[in-house]
């Protein structure tokens, strides 16, 4: 402990399971431990482990029986264990190594409190598992040891056993002992003799971690680039960032900047003057594909190793990572969401690549957001965070227009060349027949034929993975759906399966369909005249596996890969895809949205987006933001090198407000009918919204749970003096079946909250939470609360 300690310390522990925190007795014997120590405590007859998050004077700290009747509604600070403040049942877990700051302590209890859930659970959301890696044993020669060897060294017999040569190794070094591999030279079976001298008691042994030096983060980078000159509209964002920075200034910056204004030439030196001065930085990414990019950017002009914190990375490595990021042998961290709980010490700028994604929101357990967060910790660490986007989210774009965030304008690529033009293909004038193939319109064949002639790339974007996005009956029109959820099975050609894209689901392609009969169906190897057969199924639409069956018919010599979550299972797979485009190894890159975000591909002049009418009419008040973001950053991706880009979009839409929008580049004009829209119907960002999604196998009891919900908002909104006050307005909708109705074998209803006041969302996510095991009553009922939902289905 930082401060010395006696016997009237109380120590505060969170222990996951437990509502409220408990008291431990902080005695002389107990081990040195402090706020933040991952620590084993006793609760009633067993051991757990819990976070140490506070340590008081006893005198703090009532036990009257007064206090502990409370726990019908809340669990007081002592709970029915109080019997454990009577003993030292505290053990730290990590030796000098806390696993979190008071600062992120701070945080945690923020989060706790906005999104209404329990302070454990977001910590053990936030703290990476415990993976200090490969224990090591190292032995000592005890005196009875040592006894035995000089009795061996002055008897009469001339032969030295392999016992004795150990015993002699161990009392040459001392103090120091040594591990079996140490005394490896001494014999094949040394680790076997030492287990033996130590049950003799001969010897004694200690274990320790054993940590890989590859997270030092002192390794310089020899290659380092010369910085690129920046362009006046560069120049103009880096002052203004650093300008706060060496104030160390709260500050959040909208930095908007069209795709290729060099927005990461920006973070770069404003993450190189943060260095200059002693401090760190994060850099939060949305996508994990991002991130093999980021950090070669950044090793190639930074002389530290930054540090990897997402989900692809190893356990071990990542807690190395995380510790290095505690004593502060690491500066700077870059990750996905996650990342932003990393343990910075004098965290001195936040950057969150492409803010507008949605991937930023977490979609179960704590459903926090990172780009919130980010903001939330720059301010407790009195640094400027910077949130970059060639789309800025409608959020953030309102903020900048009250001055809550100071706006940045990129409008120019950091390159001569221009963005390209969005060429609209209107498929609604080409009959099948007409088509080039299936998926592909003559328009963009030619293109893609003539780029390949050139020597250059292309990017093919399709968001739907698989071969055929469905198979349906001729005869009924039947589509064959998941049996846990209330969508369409996808067939994939490489496994010859049909699967569920929401639980995984996988089946065996049936040939026939399953319900109806098709007398015009005949099968050649049945003899009864009387048989009726099922009706055939057809494959229907398509997917990123399917365009490249007809790229490679159109272009048989061009060298394809694909990009999608079937293609990036495996660690290092989304470096492999995104090297073979850098190197000229593949000349076509086709993928679903996660080739939309972030790559600079200075080889690629031609980008073909092959569907842009899906997501638009999704039954989401976020669908035409989505979609317009996904254009636009598909099409950023064309023309960054020495050649002008070519975008080619097709639709059988062409007068939707978003292609209007989009081939027209007037972003503005369409955030502002957005905005106005979304101000008619009460939506974010003029309101708050929480969610709560109620779901059960039974479809009867998830209904009635929902209506039950529905009441019990009503009531606490009822029950509050919300009414009284004319400033904050509220609407409870619902309940309602979600879009996906069932998923993963659960049948889903939703209740939407609309309140103009954040601290009533949050009340209410917390009194939900509170009281959602009284209304669920039952093990297979389950209520999600989502405060600031980002998806509707």
């Amino acid at each position: 402990m930082s401060e010395g300690k006696n016997e009237q310390n109380i120590a505060e522990v969170l222990v996951p399971g437990v509502p409220k925190s408990l008291a431990y007795h902080i005695g002389s014997t107990t081990p040195e431990a402090d706020v933040g120590d991952i620590v084993s405590v006793e609760v009633g007859r067993r051991r757990a482990t819990g976070w140490l998050i506070n340590i008081t004077d006893r005198s703090n700290i009532k036990l009257s029986s007064k206090s502990r009747a409370k726990s019908s509604e809340q669990l007081s600070l002592i709970t029915k264990e109080t019997k454990n403040t009577a003993v030292n049942g505290i053990k730290p877990l990590l030796d000098n190594t806390p696993a979190f700051t008071p600062e992120l302590l701070e945080m945690f209890q923020w989060i706790s409190s906005y999104y209404g859930c329990k302070l454990s659970d977001v910590i053990d959301t936030a703290l990476p598992k415990i993976s200090r890696g490969r224990k090591v044993k190292r032995f000592y020669l005890g005196s009875a040891g040592a006894a035995l060897l000089g009795e061996l060294e002055n008897g009469k017999s001339s032969k030295i056993t392999k016992k004795q040569l150990v015993l002699a190794a161990l009392a040459e070094l001392g103090d120091v002992g040594a591990t079996s591999s140490d005394l490896k030279d001494l014999s094949s079976s040394v680790s076997t003799i030492l287990s033996k001298l130590e049950k003799e008691g001969l010897v004694s042994k200690s274990e320790f971690y054993k940590k890989s030096t590859e997270s030092s983060g002192s390794r310089k980078i020899s290659d380092t680039s010369k910085n690129p000159a920046l362009n006046k509209h560069q120049r103009s964002a880096v002052e203004a960032i650093k300008g706060s920075i060496k104030n160390k200034l709260f500050q959040p910056f909208l930095l908007h900047g069209v795709t290729g204004s060099g927005k990461t030439e920006v973070y770069l030196s404003c993450i190189e003057e943060v260095l200059k001065n002693g401090g760190s930085a994060l850099v939060i990414v949305p996508e994990i594909s991002l991130t093999p990019q980021a950090v070669d950017r950044f090793r190639s002009r930074l002389e530290v190793k930054p540090a990897l914190l997402h989900s692809q990375v190893g356990a071990t490595e990542r807690w190395q990572a995380w510790t290095g990021l505690l004593e502060g042998r690491l500066k700077v961290a870059i990750g996905a969401r996650s990342a932003i709980f990393a343990p910075m010490k004098n965290l001195s700028l936040i950057v969150v690549d492409e803010e507008h994604e949605q991937s930023y929101k977490q979609s179960d357990g704590v459903r926090y957001n990172g780009r919130d967060l980010a903001i939330l910790r720059a301010r407790l660490s009195s640094c400027p965070v910077v949130l970059g986007s060639a789309t800025p989210s409608f959020e953030s774009l309102l903020n900048a227009k009250k001055n809550i965030f100071k706006l940045l304008e990129m409008p120019e690529r950091a390159t001569p060349r221009p963005v390209p033009e969005l060429e609209i293909v209107d498929l609604n004038k080409f009959r099948p027949k007409e088509m080039a193939s299936e998926s592909i319109s003559p328009p963009l064949a030619e293109a893609l034929v003539q780029t390949i002639r050139s020597g250059e790339q292309a990017v093919i974007l399709y968001n739907r993975r698989g071969f055929s996005s469905y198979l349906q009956c001729d005869s009924c029109g039947k589509v064959v759906t998941c049996a846990d959820c209330s969508i369409s099975m996808t067939w994939h050609k490489r496994t010859m399966k049909l699967c569920c894209h929401f639980c995984d689901k996988k089946i065996a392609a049936p040939e026939f369909c399953s319900t109806c009969r098709d007398p015009e169906q005949v099968r050649i190897d049945q003899d009864d005249p009387d048989f009726e057969t099922h009706g055939k199924l057809s494959h229907r639409g398509g997917g990123t596996e399917k365009v490249v069956d007809e790229l490679l018919s159109l272009c048989p010599s061009a060298r394809i890969v694909r990009m999608d979550k079937d293609t990036v299972g495996q660690k290092g797979s989304h470096r492999k895809i995104i090297e073979a485009m850098h190197s000229g190894e593949a000349d076509i890159l086709v993928g679903t949205q996660m080739i939309a975000k972030g790559h600079d591909l200075p080889g690629v002049t031609l980008v073909g987006i092959i569907d842009a009418d899906i997501g638009l009419n999704l039954p989401d008040f976020r669908s035409s933001e989505r979609a317009f973001q996904l254009i636009t950053q598909a099409g950023g991706r064309a023309g960054r090198g020495e050649n002008p880009g070519r975008v080619l979009v097709q639709t059988r839409q062409p007068n939707h407000p978003v292609i209007v929008a989009t081939s027209s580049k007037r972003f503005s004009a369409f955030a502002r009918y957005e905005l106005d829209h979304r101000k008619i119907l009460d939506y974010p960002p003029h309101q708050r919204l929480l969610r709560f999604i109620v779901s059960s196998p039974d479809p009867s009891l998830a209904r009635n749970a929902s209506e039950h919900l529905t009441k019990t908002v009503k009531e606490i909104f009822s029950e509050t003096t919300l009414d009284s006050d004319s400033k904050i307005s509220h609407l409870v909708l619902g309940p309602a079946p979600a879009a996906y109705e069932k998923l993963r074998g659960r049948f889903r209803w939703h209740v939407l909250v609309k309140c103009s006041s954040a601290s009533y969302i949050s009340a209410l996510a917390a009194k939900i939470n509170l009281y959602k095991k009284d209304l669920v009553g039952k093990s297979d009922l389950r209520i999600a609360v989502d405060v600031d939902p980002v998806e509707m289905l």
